[in-house]
């Protein structure tokens, strides 16, 4: 496959030609925030957090190919703005509490909120009501927390992959994550609990033990 040679934020780098500015980017260790990108998935753009500046014109990184003399910005005043907004909704419907998350260390939601400086008296005020929703523990291998959930649409794509058991329900504020069908469709490869940014899927302590 033939190769291009692009810059971002003044690095020159060198990409085969078909790769997108994400994966360029962070296969040369420039970092660009990113919660709904996994690199076996097609790219969705949904969280809307990798947008740069590509020639003059904001793009999602994710979805745009690199391109020969292209000249990429991963930070600018009109980038920050936008990507802040993005993280601050997110966050004002994300309720649950970092300390009791069931995730092992520091997730990607909190990389990105330290990484972009969050105003977070902000987002208190954009924050909704709080409503402690419950935990669907229908599943037999893990459970779902929508509190901890920030729709990255992660967890649907792996399994559409696979089998099909997960799809997104709901609208607006009440959009969770939902198991499609009858458990029978989950094979327990345990792929959507790997692939969470979040902690909002967790391995039942049965799953944790002999998985």
């Amino acid at each position: 496959m033939s190769k291009v040679t692009l810059t971002i934020d003044g690095l020159d780098i060198v990409a085969e030609k078909e790769t997108t500015i994400l994966r360029a980017a962070l296969d040369n260790d420039i970092y660009i925030p990113h919660l709904c990108y996994h690199p076996e998935l097609s790219p969705s753009g949904i969280c809307r957090l990798c947008m740069v500046n590509a020639d003059g014109e904001v793009v999602m990184s994710c979805q745009t190919p690199v391109d020969q003399g292209m000249v990429v910005k991963t930070k600018d005043p009109e980038i920050d703005r936008l990507r802040r907004t993005s993280i601050e909704i997110l966050v004002a419907n994300h309720h649950a509490s970092c300390r009791g998350c069931p995730g092992s260390g520091p997730c990607a939601l909190q990389k990105i909120m330290a990484y972009i400086r969050i105003d977070r008296k902000r987002v208190r005020r954009l924050r909704l009501p709080e409503e402690d929703l419950p935990k669907d523990q229908s599943n037999p291998f893990f459970d779902y927390d929508p509190n901890h959930c920030v729709l990255c649409n992660i967890c649907v794509q792996t399994c559409a992959e696979i089998q099909g058991a997960l799809h997104v329900i709901g609208r607006g504020i009440r959009t969770q994550i939902a198991f499609y069908g009858n458990d029978a469709d989950c094979r327990s490869c345990m792929e959507c609990v790997a692939r969470c940014p979040v902690g909002a899927l967790t391995a039942k302590e049965s799953m944790a033990t002999h998985g």
